[in-house]
């Protein structure tokens, strides 16, 4: 094939499309709809999955993580835990296997000094952080190798390109300007390059990072106490491996390192490895790169669907407009074409159809990755995550393109260019040949588009179920009338006496307010979860054999249980009299309770941290409550009182007796007088916390019920549009039968009975295909079983019915044929 051959080839294809403007533009809109939406999924998923960082040689980048035998994580999903800091050192100076490791530890920073005092995301890491990464300045110069060795000394820090922008205007003067972070004076050196914001693909776009040298200056209370402590796994380790090592050889290597840790200090070590992984797939987070993927196929999965109906249908428009065509196709043979040049030139007019849909398809895509990105959670800002349409969606886009005009093309022009020359030229005027009409192709493809729009249904179904399900989900406490703020005491060098005096003061002033009911301290935010220590109960440690247990604390003031309306099970909460020289206490919720004394009561029961011997008792039991997420099963949860284990940060939690949001103003008014250097954050009700924790199985439901409807609605034309051509090209037969004394009643039996088959034999597959396929997708639904047979059952209907009433319309006017005038057409 030259080049003029194709021209031509083309050139018929758009003129082709002129002659038949309303075929051109369904075939256009179908393949539009189609690929638009393959192309938005994929921006997000090229986005979160295929290239997350931008880095130099993503391959060669891993991150390390500790694997602990010994200690329980009752969270599911939670196997690789991050790193300590002094444990992260030993890796850097004894492997052979990486050209240079990095310890990263994250952190709030308050920035103080200006108009008004803001958090910004931070980041701790060794001078050698930029060079793993092999990243450039956009503006002046990273760490040098000795910026990291003096403890409060190293007051420099490099900021985000994204924070450069938005905060300094890119001044390009901003490198030597002195900027105050957690009440310490800081000089800007350096700008990252555009889009970096660290080693995770989700997170805020505005960064600084500083060198860990400095953490005694930033970090307040347990953070800062433990810093190097071997137990403390707060960092991130980064590493690059050398040239030819695998990422096998690597884990390999340092679990040898691993092992002779856990010699040299048992206590701390005992019982723990190391596991690497590639950065690739850690920049999602670790622990849930498994879920991303799994979403990211089951989205990639359903347009893949759609967009197969689609070609289903456009294959069987085509397979019509064949029919009418077969006598040109037949004249081309007689003189001389030969079957591959009629097949090239039916796959080439459908390739412009293709392209055409898919210019028109990236400009749906252009728009519909605004419009999801437009109903993202409030804690993701606009530019946290870069969803352009680069260069690998744009190849995608064409690629899929190219495929898809091949796929509903093939088998149309297969078959139209297998003519019989003598039959179809003896045919004269007829409508079409009995090639045409009576092969079995169409029917197979009809079946086809209603078992993939049974399991597009099916899933949409069950989302939605799920979704319905993840709304009744009772939190443990009432949310109605309740909201929240946060505060880091801690970033402007608070003692105990003094922060404990200012949680003192912010509870009477919210009480003072208007309309204020009730109002507490605690140190996590409502599906926030908290700091988790290893758990052991009383006779029990790390050197008896019993396996402690990870587990997540609260610090809360006395007055928390009755501000969020826990339910207290046993026992009595905290009071005034729960002070630091007094007994050690603690309040437990359900869950810890039965994890550690089963068939016990827990009251009077008494348990110690890891390395720690001071025991704490338990003087109330409470119910469960959602500590991480919606959904999850109950955790083990220890809530410590302030006064004796005083957390630096925390939050001010509200209960009005009417909208919060009218009072939410004041109060925080009340809280900031207190220090106006105090940055306030977080400050929403707490029925949005909820509803943002279920933000995701939300936009999956959304998305795949809009997906469901137009997987509906394609295979719904698709059975109409077999029927109704069907009727056509059995015209005279139809004929025959009523001249012969079939009643229209019969004709519309006979009919309907036709697409009766098809769609049965459609449900019948996708119900086998649905069962298959749908128990992948388990992990994702709340309260739900793959198989439901209510979802089965209501899809089954609803597509069956759809269809029915698809099949009547060309019954019912098949009914109308006149036998006189049907005779007549042969």
């Amino acid at each position: 094939m030259n080049f003029e051959t194709l021209s031509q080839d083309v050139r018929f294809g758009f003129r082709s499309m002129r002659n038949s403007p309303g075929f051109a533009a369904i075939c256009i809109v179908s393949l539009a709809l189609g690929i638009g939406a393959n192309t938005t999924i994929f921006t997000v998923v090229n986005a979160v999955l295929l290239h997350p960082l931008p880095v130099a040689d993503i391959s060669s980048l891993v991150q390390v993580d500790t694997v602990d035998s010994k200690t329980l994580v009752t969270q599911a999903n939670t196997t690789k835990l991050g790193m300590s800091y002094a444990n992260c050192e030993d890796y850097q100076r004894q492997n052979q296997v990486f050209t240079s490791l990095s310890c990263i530890s994250g952190t709030l920073l308050t920035w103080s000094g200006e108009a008004e005092t803001r958090l910004v995301a931070g980041q701790l890491v060794g001078s050698n952080y930029f060079d793993v990464l092999g990243v450039k300045p956009a503006l002046g110069r990273f760490f040098l190798p000795d910026e990291d060795t003096k403890p409060g000394g190293n007051n420099i820090a490099v900021v985000s390109y994204s924070l450069w922008t938005n905060k300094f205007g890119s001044d390009r003067n901003v490198i030597g300007k002195a900027v105050t972070l957690n009440a310490t004076p800081f000089t800007i050196i350096g700008v990252a390059p555009k889009g970096l914001k660290g080693t995770f693909t989700i997170g805020p776009a505005d960064q600084v990072w500083i060198p860990v040298s400095m953490y005694g200056q930033v970090l307040a209370g347990f953070a800062k106490d433990n810093f190097r402590d071997r137990r403390f796994l707060n960092t991130f380790t980064v590493a690059r491996l050398k040239p030819r090592i695998t990422e096998g050889q690597a884990e390999a290597s340092l679990k040898t390192i691993a092992t002779a840790l856990a010699q040299q200090y048992p206590r701390d070590n005992g019982g723990r490895s190391v596991a690497v992984s590639a950065l690739a797939n850690a920049a999602v987070g670790i622990n849930e790169h498994d879920q991303f993927v799994l979403v990211g196929v089951l989205m990639t999965g359903v347009v893949g669907l759609i967009l197969l109906i689609a070609c289903v249908n456009l294959a069987n428009l085509l397979l019509a407009k064949g029919a009418r065509r077969e006598r040109e196709m037949s004249i081309r043979s007689a003189v001389g074409a030969s079957r591959t040049r009629l097949v090239r030139q039916l796959l080439t007019e459908s390739s412009v159809l293709s392209l055409s849909g898919g210019a028109t398809g990236l400009l749906l895509a252009f728009a519909g990755r605004r419009v999801l990105w437009a109903f993202r959670p409030p804690f993701i800002e606009s530019n946290d995550l870069d969803l352009a349409l680069d260069s690998h969606v744009l190849l995608f886009t064409l690629a899929l393109t190219l495929l898809t005009g091949i796929i509903f093309g093939l088998a149309p022009a297969i078959k139209g260019s297998k003519t019989d020359i003598a039959e179809s030229l003896n045919a004269g005027g007829r409508t079409g040949s009995a090639t045409w009409s009576r092969g079995p192709l169409r029917s197979i493809l009809v079946v086809s588009e209603v078992a993939l729009a049974f399991i597009t249904l099916v899933g949409a179904g069950l989302f939605v179920r799920s979704m319905q399900n993840a709304q009744k989900i009772d939190a443990g406490f009432e949310s109605k009338r309740l909201f929240v703020m946060a505060v880091d005491l801690g970033a402007l060098h608070y003692d105990e006496i003094h922060g404990l005096q200012f949680y003192r003061d912010a509870i009477q002033r919210s009480l003072n307010s208007p309309t204020v009911q009730a109002a507490a301290v605690a140190s996590n935010l409502p599906l926030g979860g908290g700091l988790g220590r290893t758990v052991f109960p009383e006779g029990k440690d790390e050197t008896s054999g019993y396996r402690g247990t990870l587990t997540q604390l609260n610090d809360v003031s006395p007055s928390f249980f009755d501000t969020l309306r826990i339910p207290l099970r046993k026992g009595r909460t905290f009071n005034d009299l729960d002070k630091n020289n007094t007994t050690p206490v603690a309040v437990i919720n359900e869950a810890m309770a039965r994890h550690f004394w089963p068939d016990e009561d827990a009251i009077g029961k008494r348990f110690h941290f890891f390395g720690d011997p001071k025991l704490l008792q338990v003087i109330g039991v409470v119910s469960n409550t959602v500590i991480n997420q919606i959904g999850e099963d109950p955790q083990p949860l220890a809530y410590l009182p302030i006064t004796q284990d005083f957390p630096p940060a925390a939050t001010i939690q509200v209960r009005t007796s009417g909208n919060p949001d009218r009072v939410i103003p004041t109060v925080r008014n009340q809280v900031q007088s207190l220090d106006r250097n105090l940055a306030i954050t977080n400050v929403q009700t707490v029925e949005e916390v909820l509803d943002q924790g279920l933000w995701a199985p939300r936009v999956a439901a959304a998305l795949l019920t809009l997906f469901g409807g137009l997987a509906l609605i394609l295979a719904v034309v698709g059975v109409y549009g077999v029927l109704s051509y069907s009727v056509n090209q059995q015209t005279r037969e139809i004929g025959i039968r009523m001249a012969l004394g079939a009643t229209p009643a019969q004709v519309l039996r006979w009919v309907i009975a036709q697409g009766v088959r098809l769609v049965g034999a459609g449900l019948l597959i996708g119900v086998l295909a649905g069962l298959l396929l749908m128990r992948y997708i388990a992990s994702l639904l709340f309260g739900i079983n793959t198989y439901d047979p209510q979802t089965f059952a209501g899809v089954a209907m609803v597509l069956g019915t759809v269809a029915l009433l698809a099949c009547y319309v060309p019954a019912r006017r098949a009914t109308k044929i006149n036998p006189v005038v049907a005779l007549r057409i042969e």
